[in-house]
């Protein structure tokens, strides 16, 4: 073990267990205990900072005496891939979970005022189960024998996107531990409405943050493996997929709360939930269950058991704290009407709920068919078909929502405020029915974003004259949702794709693009060798692709990255998939034979004998090797005849090979020896002027995918205005939850334990059970 790294990780440990000790201690009454929480906290969160800062360290300094930087890094690795490979592998990348943690928690502490003790006492165990872990597959291990140079990171993951993603994504996994903490501890305390207001806006930076880090891993793969898409259902891709989901029907549902006092048992739960989702995708992902079903999984560590224990324990301490206190949390019968905003949430929360079961379900497949069978998982026409109604149904209540009241609507009404929006969707459909679209299903996405996207456009501009474009972010977000969904099935149903071999220097013509294979650009000390594809479009206008090709030399694995020709309404994808460096003519047979094989060329038989080669030059590994070939010819009518031929091979690449051309006696013909395999005790020969053989001249090609992807702008930025809407929503709620703060006077003491003796008088048109806050 490297000591200095074990020993800050250790004390990370037994300072976070400590710190978890003293807030139950506080929360019993002991008022000295809070102070020594608070200060054990900090030793934690420094402990956690020298272990991330010492093995980052360990990585600049190169020290491949330790086994994690060994496996992830390399000399040849340009800085920001050395910083990324920290959480190259499983050991870092809880490290960065942890990391995330600790800074997170010196802000939720200093904000929870009242509730600190229950709330940070629930935090600090959902981190002190990783640090456990990180404890028993430590990456501070040591190697018997030290490497000259590291692994180095994974050719995929040295991209400017995989740099960022990693720490957008964990700060999300981190930040969704605090509303599971504020509702446990809701439950643990019986407050019910209070952890609403702490809780929302780690919510929304979860939903922010985790959004954020799907999209830029869609954006890695469509524009790094070549495979024209952005989103393939695979099981890892869908682990942070389905716990986003949950956060956004969890931030429906606190907003619901927090305007209207109901559905506490609703916020409860999928507060619960949507971390309980994050844990089992952590199981789903890191055990190996699916090793064999996802390019994006780790292979098992030995960590499966404690996963479960993990996974298991923070499960039933919600679900029991939940079944506790179920019929105490005080609920309100919902008379809402049938179109009142209220309802609509519910449908909402409901539907999102809905669709994470049924993508966690299909993630599940291998795992559950495991249990009776041979495992395997669905396809990725199973998501299709069992998401598309959900996103059918989210669509209807983006649109409508905006116009919607808490106290509900009329549907005369309802329609009059849609006239507008039913508009623009038919005139949006009437282009796309222009442009060839003619699924069924496409169409009525597209309708429906149109119009959902008109809708909250709308309601926003009227936010905005009223001064309080603050308060937009939810329509803002709404609309982002409704142009990402136009996108997602414009690109995905209508794209165009066609594989096409590229003659070097000739013209070929795709889809009314003149593609010419011009020159492979070798790689430089800032790019990667590339292949220049000259493109005339039919407007006339000329450019040129480079989309890259290249062996990686540490793992001999095929790199193959597409160029991208974006435009406004549609990108050129040239993904490369075969290049065929050709071969020039060639006079004779060629044949490859094994000691004791014969080939017969017009009527003259050769068989190959053997190899006549100085085997301990080859077992040195360099220099240069001279073969000889033996060979028995026996011409048409004659006898058998020895023969030799010579090849020579350079063990250190200082050279060429190279075999000379032996005359055949008594006939015009001769051998010569292009390859030799002493392992395989194979020899490729060229056998000329015994027959009129010959091999044509092969071209150098390039063999390429192009296809054209229609609307795909609009799912970037579709995400861009959902982010933007996002990120207003939490700097209102932000700010929100500063004000309450300073509203409220803390106790000095933990806050007494107390439930409503009888339900209080209603707020206006929503009854309110209690006013206590955290």
């Amino acid at each position: 073990m490297f000591w200095p790294g074990t020993i800050a990780l250790w004390t990370a440990l037994f300072a976070g267990l400590a710190s978890f000790g003293c807030y139950l201690a506080a929360d019993r009454g002991g008022r000295g205990w809070m102070t020594a929480a608070r200060r054990t906290y900090l030793v934690f969160t420094a402990a956690v900072l020298s272990t991330c800062g010492i093995m980052l360290t360990l990585i600049l300094q190169h020290r491949f005496d330790v086994a994690y930087v060994a496996s992830y890094s390399s000399r040849d690795l340009p800085l920001k891939y050395l910083v990324s490979s920290f959480w190259g592998g499983q050991e870092g990348s809880f490290l960065l979970w942890i990391f995330w943690g600790a800074i997170i928690g010196l802000v939720v502490s200093r904000s929870a005022k009242e509730m600190e003790a229950p709330v940070m006492a629930i935090y600090i165990a959902t981190f002190v189960s990783l640090v456990v872990i990180v404890c028993r597959q430590s990456p501070f291990r040591l190697l018997a024998r030290i490497p000259e140079d590291g692994s180095s990171l994974n050719p995929l993951l040295q991209d400017n996107w995989m740099v960022i993603h990693p720490p957008v994504m964990f700060s999300g996994f981190a930040s969704l531990s605090v509303p599971f903490s504020f509702a446990v501890a809701a439950l643990w305390k019986k407050r019910w409405d209070g952890w609403i207001t702490r809780a929302l806006p780690w919510a929304l930076f979860s939903f922010v943050t985790l959004g954020t880090a799907i999209l830029m891993g869609g954006y890695w793969a469509y524009k790094t493996l070549g495979w024209g898409g952005y989103w393939g259902w695979d099981p890892v891709e869908n682990t942070s997929l389905v716990p986003w989901l949950m956060t956004v029907a969890l931030v429906h549902g606190m907003f619901l709360q927090r305007s209207r006092q109901k559905h506490r048992k609703v916020n409860l739960s999928l507060a619960i939930l949507a971390y309980i989702c994050i844990l089992y995708g952590t199981f789903l992902t890191r055990s190996g269950v699916l090793a064999d079903f996802s390019v994006h999984s780790f292979v098992d560590l030995g960590i499966t058991g404690w996963l479960v224990a993990d996974l298991v324990g923070f499960l039933v301490l919600g679900v029991a704290l939940l079944a506790w206190r179920w019929k105490k949390i005080p609920t309100v019968v919902d008379e809402a009407p049938g179109l009142s905003r209220s309802v609509f949430f519910i449908i909402g929360i409901a539907a999102l709920v809905g669709l994470s079961l049924v993508i966690l379900l299909g993630t599940s497949s291998p795992l559950l068919t495991k249990l009776g069978s041979k495992p395997s998982q669905v396809s990725t026409d199973f998501y299709r078909k069992t998401t598309s109604p959900g996103g059918i149904l989210l669509l209807l209540l983006f649109g409508a929502v905006p116009f919607v009241s808490w106290k509900g609507e009329t549907a005369r009404g309802l329609l009059r405020s849609c006239r507008r929006s039913l508009i623009v969707a038919a005139a949006v459909l009437a282009i796309a029915l222009a442009f060839g679209a003619r699924s069924a299903e496409s169409l009525i996405f597209i309708g429906l974003s149109a119009w959902a996207f008109d809708m909250n456009l709308r309601a926003v501009v009227r936010k905005a004259r009223n001064g309080k474009l603050g308060g937009a972010g939810g329509y803002l977000a709404h609309a982002g949702v409704a142009v990402m969904m136009a996108g997602i099935v414009v690109s995905g149903l209508y794209d165009v794709s066609k594989r096409v071999k590229l003659p070097r220097n000739v013209p070929v013509n795709v889809r009314g693009y003149s593609l010419k294979f011009t020159s492979v650009v070798p790689p430089t000390e800032n790019s990667k060798q590339a292949m220049e594809v000259e493109v005339d479009s039919p407007t006339g206008k000329r450019f040129y692709a480079y989309p890259k090709m290249y062996i990686n030399p540490r793992t001999n694995q095929l790199m193959a990255n597409p160029s991208i020709r974006k435009s406004t309404l549609f990108d050129f994808y040239i993904s490369p998939q075969e290049y065929d460096p050709g071969a020039p003519a060639r006079v004779g047979r060629q044949a490859t034979l094994r000691a004791g094989q014969i080939v017969n060329v017009g009527g003259t038989v050769v068989r190959f004998d053997r190899f006549d080669i100085d085997r301990n030059a080859m077992a040195s590994g360099s220099g240069t090797l001279h073969i000889a070939a033996q060979f028995t010819v026996t011409p048409p009518g004659g006898k058998p005849q020895p023969q030799t031929a010579q090849f020579t091979a350079h063990m250190d690449d200082s050279a060429p090979n190279f075999g000379l051309a032996a005359a055949i006696a008594g006939t015009k013909g001769s051998i010569t020896v292009d390859n030799v395999s002493p392992k395989d005790g194979a020899v490729q020969v060229n056998i000329a002027g015994l027959s009129n053989d010959s091999t044509p001249a092969v071209p150098e090609s390039l063999s390429v995918d192009v296809t054209t992807k229609p609307l795909i702008s609009l799912v970037w930025g579709g995400f861009y205005v959902m982010m933007t809407g996002a990120t207003l929503a939490l700097v209102k709620r932000s700010r929100d939850a500063r004000k309450s703060l300073v509203s409220e006077a803390a106790p000095a003491g933990p806050a007494p334990v107390s439930e409503p003796s009888a339900p209080p008088p209603p707020l206006s048109a929503a009854p309110v059970l209690s006013r206590e806050r955290l």
